[in-house]
């Protein structure tokens, strides 16, 4: 961080842009998606990292601490599947009009895309690398009463780090996210800004001078 660079913080109010975009290669020799496509309207969202902790112990005190990182779970609540979303979520068949779930459907391997807004009405622009919706998906159905409640569709699934290395800031690293704060972008910060002006055109990767392999 810039020395004397002010730091805005300001919480989160809003939550658009849901995209998701097909995994083709998920290697140690490269990393490939699809152009992402934009799925149902968004209602909410919960982004679960987890993490282990091991505390080692020696001389009768710690000597350090072991730290893993399991994945992240994920869960969003969209207004409205349509079978072409069901598709790229869940692998399903959908085929001259009809959707065909079969117990040999299997999640593919994707990207997910999304946007936070902030009260000072910036976002938060973020890409997960790769994870499944296999866990599936929860709708309701109530019939019309007095009042008509109108019902939403949630879906879960796990996200985990991609297979290529990547060297940032001088160590060899797994990338799970990536992410670009708006309201905190420096004037000098150009490539993260000029990334954020077409977010979800593609999965973004870190720039060349941030990040990348090791010749």
């Amino acid at each position: 961080m810039a020395q004397g660079k002010t730091i805005v913080r300001s919480r989160y109010c809003g939550l658009r842009d849901v995209y998701l975009a097909k995994v083709t290669q998920n290697t140690a020799e490269g990393y490939t998606a699809e152009t992402p496509v934009k799925m149902a309207r968004a209602i909410t969202a919960k982004i679960s990292d987890k993490y282990t902790s091991e505390t080692i112990y020696s001389d009768d005190g710690v000597e350090g601490v072991n730290q893993t990182y399991e994945g992240t779970d994920v869960e969003l609540e969209l207004n409205s599947l349509a079978a072409a979303d069901r598709a790229a979520f869940f692998g399903q068949a959908y085929v001259k009009g009809f959707l065909m779930k079969s117990a040999e459907d299997e999640a593919p391997e994707v990207a997910l895309g999304y946007r936070a807004r902030r009260l000072n009405g910036k976002f938060d622009f973020v890409w997960m690398y790769c994870g499944k919706f296999a866990q599936g998906n929860e709708e309701n159905y109530e019939t019309e009463g007095a009042s008509k409640t109108a019902q939403t569709n949630t879906v879960k699934g796990s996200f985990y780090q991609r297979a290529k290395e990547d060297v940032v800031e001088g160590k060899k690293k797994h990338l799970f996210e990536t992410r670009v704060d708006e309201a905190n972008l420096a004037v000098d910060e150009t490539e993260a800004a000029t990334a954020i002006r077409d977010w979800f055109g593609e999965v973004q990767e870190p720039p060349a001078s941030v990040s990348g392999a090791e010749g």
